[in-house]
């Protein structure tokens, strides 16, 4: 084969050295025997360089996703409440328009009605008595107006309406103690007594409030505190992150002044509106607990013998956590402390709330109401996050 041409017309083998096919005259077909280009082979370097690019391009597209569905779900429960609210504002004008509707019917028929209450008088039963020569005619019905009001539904709300004025009245002498009744004196002990738990626990239980909150006075009278006990005067931490509570008691009893907890370093710990200490660094400080002219002091030494915990999620952990993934607060100043449960006790979380003006939270989790709205609170570990739907239902 390598002294032979074939003919590109009839197929026909013949030598090379011949110009023409013999069977039909065709000039051999000339093939190009350059070099195929060689494709260009990129190094490991390259190859990796490529997988990176790649890799952060799809993480990016991911983060855009993400953002875009936050801005979507916050319309989206936005519109929801506009929608909720145009709908009482419409079911209220519709009544109003009903109540109105009513007024003026009831109006019309009062003026339409006569005046001694009865319906005037048939003319059937008004003709001559003798007009068929068998008697006199019967005596004319005595109809009722039917929209007048039954007489029992009259002495029910006068009996009402005195209840009513009795208990007001009955209420307003005690407030001003011009009388003493046990029965309001009971109420108002059950009151402050359930008043007596504060939220806030390490995993957002109820704890007990402080004994100045017992027992107010219920004049309105100021009782000024007189002195400050706390239950730790000293306390030591070898654990970032760490959290416990200082157990306060105030003297007297009743105390109208309101506590309030600082930190002298807060890169070391820092301390919430109600007491709780988080850890946030080695060092020494000092928790002032004050309550009107008087103070006390707790101090705190933190001394972390574990080694930091990387800020890249566990390689066994795909998602966080949260102890609560929605929470709905219904006054300004309630709390909660989030957790993630599913980390190594110690590992540092990032937290952040999209909307300050509804709720704030720290570095320890600690989520406090601060105006009506909602919004989220987001863990964020590495490269995982988490979120909890947060709810201020007041004014």
């Amino acid at each position: 084969m390598l002294n032979k041409n074939v003919c590109p017309n009839c197929g026909q083998l013949f030598d090379t050295e011949l110009s023409k096919c013999p069977l039909c005259g065709t000039a051999p077909q000339v093939v190009d025997t350059a070099d195929p280009v060689q494709r260009k082979r990129i190094t490991e370097a390259e190859r990796r360089q490529r997988r990176a690019d790649r890799k952060e391009a799809e993480q990016e597209a991911r983060r855009r996703r993400r953002d875009a569905q936050f801005i979507q779900d916050a319309d989206e429960e936005r519109l929801l409440e506009e929608e909720e609210a145009r709908r009482k504002e419409e079911k209220r004008r519709l009544k109003e328009e009903k109540k109105a509707a009513k007024r003026a019917e009831q109006a019309l028929a009062e003026e339409a009605e006569p005046t001694d209450g009865l319906l005037p008088p048939d003319p059937a039963f008004t003709a001559s008595p003798a007009r068929d020569g068998r008697g006199p005619m019967p005596e004319e019905p005595v109809r009722r107006d039917r929209r007048s009001v039954p007489r029992i539904f009259l002495i029910l709300s006068a009996v009402l309406l005195s209840a009513a004025l009795l208990v007001g009245g009955s209420y307003l002498l005690w407030k001003l103690d011009v009388v003493e009744l046990s029965v309001y004196d009971e109420l108002a002990a059950g009151k402050n007594a359930a008043a007596t738990q504060v939220p806030g626990g390490e995993n957002g239980e109820s704890l007990p409030a402080d004994s100045g909150s017992a027992e107010r006075p219920n004049d309105g009278s100021s009782v000024p505190c007189t002195g400050i006990t706390l239950g730790q005067t000293s306390l030591s931490f070898d654990t970032l992150g760490a959290q416990t509570q200082i157990d306060v008691t105030l003297s007297p009893a009743g105390t109208t002044d309101e506590r309030s907890f600082s930190s002298s370093d807060e890169s070391v710990v820092k301390v919430s509106p109600v007491g709780i200490v988080t850890v946030t660094g080695s060092g020494s400080a000092v928790i002032t607990v004050r309550c009107g002219s008087q103070s006390a002091e707790c101090a705190v030494s933190c001394e972390l013998t574990e080694e930091p915990v990387s800020t890249a999620a566990p390689l066994n952990v795909t998602e966080l956590e949260l102890v609560k993934d929605d929470m709905t607060f219904n006054a300004a100043g309630e709390n909660f402390v989030l957790s993630v449960t599913n980390i190594p006790v110690g590992t540092p979380v990032e937290w952040k709330s999209l909307d300050e003006e509804v709720c704030t939270v720290d570095a320890g989790g600690h989520v406090v109401a601060v105006g009506p709205g909602t919004t989220r609170v987001f863990a964020i570990v590495g490269d995982l996050e988490a979120f909890c739907w947060v709810r201020c239902r007041f004014e």
